[in-house]
């Protein structure tokens, strides 16, 4: 599941399309925690210092204007989201298929289009894999 995410963020289409075939014969079990892991430390690494609400609404503004999918998500919840990340006393009551949505766009936003080295990709997703394992 490491590298199916891997290869959605370095926009490796066909190797994503194949390991996604294999996962949907294979099954998905605890890619949602896995996903979710990848979004806090990939949040986190946007915002090291923690963001004010002005700050969560502008750069979610940004993700749904310049990440393909992004027009079409709920700004309140993926501001939501963000918040949540980077402050766990923040609720959230968010379905779980628009988080997964919110999560993979916010991934992709500040992860791709080469914004992070090969290493710095492949320690991040360690530390989620890491992480998601103990969940």
């Amino acid at each position: 599941m490491v590298a199916y995410i891997r290869t959605m963020v370095k926009g490796e289409h066909a190797e994503n399309d194949r390991i996604e075939a294999r996962l949907d014969d294979q099954g998905w079990e605890g890619f949602s925690t896995l996903l979710g892991a990848v979004f806090y430390f990939a949040v986190n690494r946007r915002f090291p210092d923690g963001a004010s609400p002005d700050e969560v609404i502008r750069f979610v503004s940004e993700m749904r204007l310049t990440t393909t999918g992004g027009p079409g998500t709920d700004a309140t919840s993926a501001e939501e989201l963000i918040s949540a990340a980077l402050d766990p006393s923040v609720d959230t009551d968010i379905d779980p298929h628009l988080a997964g949505r919110v999560q993979g766009l916010t991934i992709l936003h500040i992860l791709g289009a080469g914004t992070v080295s090969d290493e710095e990709l492949d320690a991040l997703l360690t530390e989620a894999a890491a992480l998601a394992s103990r969940i």
